[in-house]
């Protein structure tokens, strides 16, 4: 029974293929008509009937995957202890309120040091039994440690029976001398203000400075030291400057003053003394015998004042600053008719000679002399000719005698004056 069915099935397989086939063949004899094909051609063979495939093999069921192992469960983190409560912060003690600071002392200035000399560093040694006296030379140079001997012409440093005899200078320098000079100023030397008014500078080179009839002029101005003349004068009829001579000095130094003035006289007269002199103010008066010397010794330093001539001549000391050969004559009868000054008859024009010697100035010293003892200083004055001028009244002139002011001035210093009323009749 079996048999028979498989052979009913294969039969009736056969069957629709050849159905299919005859399906297929008539489909392409229409379409040779259509596209005007003959129909000598033979017809195609009957493609095979493609073999029945083979039924897949079932897959074969996948194995079930093996249960994962259950995850430990994680432990419970502990609980964190609570924090303690803070303790309450104590509360800050007030500050004590500070005490109020003490007002400091103020400091005492300190001195400035003083500037070393070499030519005047010795100590003096009991003069010869011929009345010579000898110096022990300390200074830092060849002269160290010698000994140095006045000249028999000049056997005393400060000739006092006959102030017209040349003293003794001693030098302990690399000079290493002890001369015989004159202590009055010598008008053609350095540092020398003589006549209608001449300079010599520092430089040696020689001027002229005519400032003005009753003005008053810086003649050195440094941060210590402070130097104003006042000048009198003439002017002739048909002249455009007036002729003028300095008749007062006045030096400021520190809180001091000290002024030396020539007194106006009508008549000359060689025996009487025609100069003044003012510390802060006050006259001074210097004796003629004796030592014939005034000074004064205060905290910052020494001022002294001796005469060199019984009368009109003395030299001025202002320790570390500056020394002044000072010299008061008048304007004689011949040098009037020469130069024709005219000078009134009841007027002999009495003023000053000075010569100065400055001992420690700065390179940026001022005034119409002080400038030209600068270390670049070059004189712009015109060489050769018989009257060089210096110009720069503008510059130099002061409010008064006593004033350390002007356009160029550099004095540091308090000046104890405000005025100089009547210099001029002094």
């Amino acid at each position: 029974m079996g048999i028979r069915k498989s052979y009913i099935l294969v039969a009736f397989f056969l069957l629709l293929i050849a159905l299919e086939a005859a399906i297929v063949q008539g489909q392409s004899n229409g379409n040779g008509n259509n596209n005007g094909n003959d129909g000598n051609k033979k017809p195609e063979e009957p493609k095979k009937p493609e073999e029945p495939k083979k039924p897949e093999e079932p897959k074969k069921p996948e194995e079930p995957k093996k249960p994962e192992k259950p995850k430990k469960p994680e432990k419970p983190e502990t609980p964190q202890k609570p924090e303690k409560p803070k303790k309450p912060e104590k509360p800050e003690k007030p500050e004590k309120p500070e005490k109020p600071e003490k007002p400091e002392k103020p400091k005492k200035p300190k001195k400035p040091k003083k500037p070393y000399d070499e030519t005047t560093d010795y100590d003096t040694l009991t003069p010869l039994a011929s009345g010579q006296e000898r110096a022990f030379c300390k200074a830092k140079s060849g002269c160290n440690f010698k000994t140095l001997t006045c000249p028999p012409e000049c056997p005393e440093r400060k000739p006092k029976k006959n102030k017209k005899n040349k003293g003794c200078f001693i030098n302990c320098s690399s000079n290493c001398e002890a001369t015989c000079k004159l202590r009055k100023p010598k008008c053609n030397g350095y540092g020398s203000l003589c006549y209608d008014p001449r300079f010599v500078g520092g430089d040696g080179v020689m001027f002229y400075f005519h400032g003005a009839k009753g003005g008053n002029f810086a003649i050195v101005s440094d941060e210590n030291l402070h130097i104003n003349a006042h000048f009198i004068g003439t002017r002739p009829q048909g002249r455009t400057r007036d002729f003028t001579w300095v008749q007062a000095l006045s030096v400021m130094f520190d809180k001091h003053t000290l002024v030396i003035a020539a007194n106006r006289v009508s008549h000359w007269d060689d025996n009487v003394d025609s100069l003044v002199l003012r510390w802060d103010g006050e006259t001074i008066n210097v004796p003629t015998d004796g030592a014939a010397e005034w000074s004064t010794n205060d905290e910052e330093r020494q001022v002294v004042v001796e005469r060199t001539d019984d009368a009109n001549s003395v030299k001025v000391t202002v320790s570390e600053l500056v020394e002044l050969n000072i010299k008061v004559r008048p304007i004689g009868e011949e040098e009037n008719k020469v130069h024709n000054y005219q000078i009134p008859a009841d007027d002999a024009f009495a003023h000053l000679e000075t010569q100065f010697k400055f001992l420690n100035p700065s390179d940026l010293i001022e005034g119409v002399l002080g400038k030209t003892y600068r270390p670049d200083y070059v004189s712009p004055v015109k060489r050769g000719v018989p009257m060089p001028m210096m110009g720069g009244e503008d510059k130099y002139q002061t409010p008064s005698l006593f004033s350390p002011l002007c356009k160029v001035c550099r004095f540091q210093g308090q000046s104890g004056f405000a005025s100089n009323v009547g210099v001029a009749q002094i």
